[in-house]
């Protein structure tokens, strides 16, 4: 319902694409879309609230979009460098609202980052 652009501006930059790029894949994907063990590092992205800007005398011409972005590596310093490179790819586009902790993912056992931002996404 939502054409979040997030995937074509990652695939746009260069720093990301050096990170998360092999044989031609992103590893970039929508929250239950990324392929059973994944190679790392990867990315994972989920919408998790947003609204419609309203108007009174038309369809809303744009929706805000809260977006949950979670970063995958096999090492802290790796899972940091990714979650910048994400971070700097698509902060002219969007807002970010909070930044999470550093953490162990409790299924697999891999360093994790998370961090959410607002997009503001035309129709």
């Amino acid at each position: 319902m939502i054409d979040l652009p997030i995937f074509p501006v990652l695939k746009a930059n260069a720093a990301v694409v050096a990170l998360l790029e092999s044989n031609g894949i992103l590893r970039a994907y929508s929250f239950g879309i990324a392929p059973d063990n994944p190679q790392p590092p990867y990315v994972t992205w989920q919408i998790v609230g947003g609204d419609p800007y309203n108007e009174l005398d038309d369809v809303p011409s744009c929706d805000r979009v809260d977006v949950q972005i979670d970063v995958y590596a096999m090492d802290d310093d790796v899972v940091s460098e990714v979650a910048k490179a994400v971070r700097n790819a698509i902060e002219t586009e969007c807002y970010v609202t909070r930044y999470g902790n550093q953490d162990k993912d409790p299924v697999t056992g891999m360093p994790h980052y998370s961090f959410d931002v607002s997009w503001h996404v035309n129709r």
